[in-house]
């Protein structure tokens, strides 16, 4: 039997086994309004989401990080296929969202992006997802110039000798199976994790039927061993891997194998020493293995093509508190990362052929971050300084000599957080520096001649925790040497200026003990300013309106998405994840939901999304060109979300 059919019978046996306590009176434990099935995460504090991954959402993710994010407003995902979609935040997509597995920076390295950061990210195996909007953070290492986001686990031990654990399967429509098995076994002062967990689904339908080629199957393994000396200090060494494959509907090739490994050395303690209050160090090595080929067509034209990305980096970071009313952190860090590559005409011809270096980039930065409590608000700066050094190689820089680059950028922010009652108030001015990274040198002509990118953002915002909940945030930004991908033109790749500005805002009130609504909306507007024409690849419009109903261990929910139009748009310019296909057109999706508590170790969930069936595509999803699943003739314009689609997700905690 193999690893994940045994990891999946665990699941159902612990659930068989688990205590038969049913839920008390009322809702038990949680608060009657906290809804069982997440629809919408909104802004829990300035230009901040904080999200648990493990509770179930819907519409069902995919088992990738970007499935996650998109339930978060502001967010949209490019879709492929039926996993590796590429995330955008705020109209901005790519290297501008800083993507932050566990503490380490862990780039794609597909050309054609099959395996962007998201896709080694299984979120229910992590404990939070933060989610920064804008440049308002400096400490994870080059700055997001849309934003931050971290997905972080717990890296602390037993309060007792014990063992704690939780399992979870979902079953789904297109042959969708999901498990997940997390095991933790220690004491006071020693630990060791195990994560098993997979994924596998079939090619979906869209609402008129159309077969969408998009099948996958991926599985993940992650396992730590730690020593906490001290309540406040750990030690931990940690190991994961990732296979799988994929086939897309907007591309020929397929991916044959996308695979991922990796390490890293964990310590970090609290400290009560005049001014130090903590100290941190992180050291990683990550790699990425991907093939994609057209071998299984057996046309004499066949290829295939071997990238691999290879990562190491570490930072050290000191909390300081220089005051009571004043907390800081400086720190440093290091980033190497090397892509090389391999070709061939046969899958063996493909495995004998050498390994040639074709990208690398070194970073070393230096920030500092504080926050200062003034009077009943908090000032929040930071700065950084970057040092790039970038290199092109061989054939690849155009000759047979390489092509380096130097470049030191910049980045900061300043946020001021007023808090008068049940009232939040913030304003933020915040400024990143982006190099070109490795996709946009590629469509540039192989040249190291791209302008950096600077963004210059003002945020404010309100946050209203009263009977109702209410949040209000609005950016605006101004991008110069913006690096556009242009299919019009030659290179592919030019800085241009351009703005974008919009926001996002939200609603939650309880009717009553038992019925609440939440509702959002986001939106986002770019201008390219210096061709004066629209921005490509921004999001339309789009707002969730959800109403839940929760008594005792039952919980059900309705979940109604509305996406407007999109006409301001630019053929053929985007970013490095796509460009501007044409107008599309506004859609609306209603989705249902419920949850039962059996006990306090056993829950059940489950949902139809797409309840009518709709058939329609996200404005910045990609050509359906590629979809072997259906004739040329009756290919779609778009990669098509998918139709009707029914799931039950089982969760067991121990």
């Amino acid at each position: 039997m193999n690893v994940k059919l045994m990891t999946m019978a665990a699941a159902v046996q612990c659930a068989m086994w688990a205590p038969q306590a049913l839920a008390t009176e009322g809702c038990g434990d949680r608060s009657c309004d906290e809804t069982m099935v997440v629809v919408a995460d909104t802004m829990d504090r300035a230009l901040t989401t904080v999200a648990d991954p493990k509770l179930p959402r819907q519409p069902i993710p995919t088992f990738d990080g970007s499935g996650f994010l998109k339930t978060i407003p502001g967010f949209n995902v490019t879709r492929k296929g039926g996993a590796g979609g590429d995330i955008s935040l705020r109209g901005m997509a790519g290297s501008r969202i800083s993507v932050i597995n566990d503490g380490q920076q862990m780039g794609g390295t597909c050309g054609g992006r099959m395996d962007p950061p998201t896709n080694y990210i299984a979120p229910e195996t992590y404990e939070q997802v933060t989610v920064i909007k804008g440049p308002q953070t400096v400490k994870y290492g080059p700055v997001g110039s849309a934003g931050t986001v971290l997905f972080e686990r717990d890296h602390f031990g037993m309060d007792e000798q014990g063992v704690e654990g939780r399992a979870s399967m979902t079953v789904g429509s297109n042959d969708r199976l999901d498990y997940v098995t997390e095991l933790k076994v220690g004491d006071q002062q020693h630990y060791w994790s195990l994560d098993l967990n997979g994924s596998e689904s079939d090619n979906f339908e869209d609402g008129d039927g159309n077969e969408i080629q998009s099948r996958y199957d991926r599985d993940n393994l992650n396992a730590a061993i730690g020593w906490t000396p001290t309540e406040a200090s750990v030690v931990e060494l940690n190991y994961g891997e990732s296979s799988g494959e994929a086939e897309y509907a907007d591309r020929a090739n397929k991916a044959r194998v996308i695979d991922n490994e990796n390490w890293s050395l964990l310590a970090k303690t609290d400290i009560d020493h005049q001014f130090l209050r903590g100290l941190e160090f992180l050291g990683y090595w990550n790699e990425n293995d991907h093939i994609m080929d057209t071998f299984d067509t057996g046309g004499d034209d066949a290829s295939g093509v071997n990238p691999r990305r290879t990562t190491y980096g570490a930072h050290l970071w000191v909390e300081l508190e220089l005051n009571l009313n004043w907390q800081a952190t400086i720190g440093v860090d290091f980033i190497n990362s090397t892509q090389d590559m391999r070709s061939g005409s046969s899958l063996n011809e493909l495995a004998a052929a050498a390994y040639k270096d074709v990208f690398s980039q070194e970073n070393i930065g230096i920030f500092i971050e504080s926050e200062n409590g003034i009077g009943n608000g908090s000032l929040f700066t930071g700065l950084r300084y970057d040092q790039w050094q970038t290199e092109l190689h061989g054939t690849w820089a155009g000759g047979d000599k390489d092509t380096d680059n130097n470049d030191d950028l910049f980045s900061g922010f300043v946020r001021y957080q007023y808090d008068i009652g049940v009232h939040q108030y913030y304003v933020g001015l915040g400024h990143s520096e982006r190099i070109a990274d490795y996709w946009e040198t590629m469509k540039f002509g192989k040249k190291l001649e791209l302008d950096t990118e600077k963004t210059n953002q003002l945020d404010i915002g309100w946050i209203y925790s009263g009977p109702i909940e209410l949040t209000a945030s609005l950016f605006y930004a101004d991008l110069q040497d913006y690096i556009l991908i242009d299919t019009n033109s030659a290179p592919n790749a030019r800085n241009v200026d351009a703005t974008l500005y919009g926001g996002e805002a939200s609603a939650k009130y309880n009717f009553s003990d038992h019925w609440s609504a939440v509702t959002t909306v986001a939106y986002s507007h770019g201008d390219n300013d210096s061709d004066d024409v629209a921005l490509g690849q921004v999001s339309p419009l789009e707002g969730r309106l959800a109403v839940n109903y929760q008594a005792e261990a039952w919980s059900f929910g309705a979940l109604w998405r509305l996406v407007d139009k999109q006409d301001r748009v630019a053929e053929g310019q985007g970013n490095i994840v796509g460009q501007d296909l044409g107008e599309t057109a506004g859609f609306g999706v209603l989705s249902l939901n419920g949850a039962w508590d059996h006990s306090d170790a056993v829950s059940v969930s489950f949902g139809i999304d797409n309840l009518l069936d709709k058939t329609y595509a996200e404005h910045i999803a990609k050509s359906g060109a590629g979809n072997d699943a259906l004739p040329i003739n009756e290919r779609t314009e778009q990669v098509n979300e998918p139709g009707r689609t029914g799931w039950i997700k089982l969760s067991y905690q121990f």
